[in-house]
């Protein structure tokens, strides 16, 4: 069986391409199956479909010479060599949402296509991908979803989308990915990809996996992470985030968790640990409290101060700033947030 990467000499060898597409022509599949399993063997990019079909027709007829020099024969026109600007009007006519419609069909035809549709600014918000083990994998995009049998494919199209560096997403969300996460991280790091998203879903569920993200955000980007589990998974999410990397702890300055409720021994223990993050602005946790008495002692123990006029709200000062966190605790919830104090 041959390997299914092959090293870089060999995509610069044009014999042994013609090598593989022999042996793929043997294979009796249909053609464009048979180019699909090359670009699997040897990169998206390694050859464009009009070079392959070129060599599958001659071995169809029964030329077989891999010397065959190619430099000699006419030369045609294709529809690969029009200019950018009058391919783009012809798209145009495919409606308004053409690049988006018809991105992933086009980027499949050949290199050239494929460059283009790559150039084009993805202007989606929304991504979401899910792949469950009994089923096709998808990609969505704002309202648009596409559906995917092989994964190799689907995994070409969606790190198109992601190393743009145009790409702004407002929501990145992602399920059930288990069975690719592996090759689509290799391929982030391999490209060194930042993905520009703004707001981050992330399900206490799909923890484990979705931390395996956190070196792939512009943490800068990120503007708010939204949480929602129970309050066992809550607890163990907030003592690991300490033991992240600073660099990638960034991401969670500005947080909002949701839970159905939350006992005081836990709810003591949640704002002990967020009084520690350096570069924490913003927190927000939405839980049915029951009672506010105790808990509000527990955070005057902490060194927090209690404002007069504002008997739920408390100030803790930040060591080695002239920053403090004000807290806030009502029956609904509580609200950490970083302030300066006023010259």
């Amino acid at each position: 069986k041959m390997t299914s990467k092959l090293g870089e000499s060999c995509l610069n060898e044009p014999k042994i391409r013609r090598h593989i597409i022999l042996y793929e022509f043997r294979s009796g599949l249909p053609i464009f199956e048979c180019y699909k399993h090359f670009c699997a063997r040897m990169g998206p990019d390694s050859l464009d479909f009009l070079e392959f079909e070129f060599w599958w027709m001659r071995f169809s007829a029964g030329n077989f010479d891999l010397d065959y020099d190619r430099s000699q024969d006419p030369k045609y026109r294709t529809i690969s060599d029009m200019p950018v600007h009058i391919f783009e009007k012809i798209c145009e006519k495919l409606g308004d949402n053409y690049q988006t419609k018809y991105r992933f069909t086009l980027r499949h035809v050949c290199k050239s296509f494929r460059a283009l549709a790559d150039s084009w600014i993805p202007i989606c918000k929304k991504l979401s991908i899910s792949s469950p083990p009994n089923g096709n994998m998808s990609l969505n995009f704002d309202w648009e979803s596409f559906q995917y049998q092989d994964e190799q494919l689907a995994l070409d199209d969606l790190i198109s989308i992601l190393k743009h560096p145009k790409l702004k997403l407002e929501r990145f969300h992602f399920r059930d990915i288990r069975r690719f996460l592996g090759e689509l991280l290799l391929k982030l790091e391999s490209l060194k990809i930042k993905i520009h998203i703004e707001n981050a879903h992330w399900s206490q569920s799909n923890w484990e996996c979705q931390k395996r993200f956190f070196p792939f955000y512009r943490a800068e980007t990120v503007q708010m992470v939204y949480i929602e589990g129970t309050q066992e998974k809550t607890m163990k999410f907030i003592n690991e985030i300490g033991e992240i990397e600073p660099e990638e702890r960034i991401l969670f300055s500005r947080m909002e968790i949701t839970l159905r409720y939350l006992y005081i021994k836990d709810a003591t223990k949640i704002i002990k640990n967020f009084l520690k993050l350096s570069n924490l602005k913003y927190c927000h946790l939405k839980a049915d409290l029951r009672t506010t008495v105790q808990l509000k002692i527990n955070i005057e123990r902490f060194g927090a101060k209690n404002q007069f006029d504002r008997p739920d709200v408390f100030h803790y000062p930040i060591a080695n700033s002239n920053d403090y966190f004000e807290i806030e605790v009502q029956r609904n919830g509580i609200r950490i947030e970083r302030k300066s104090v006023e010259a």
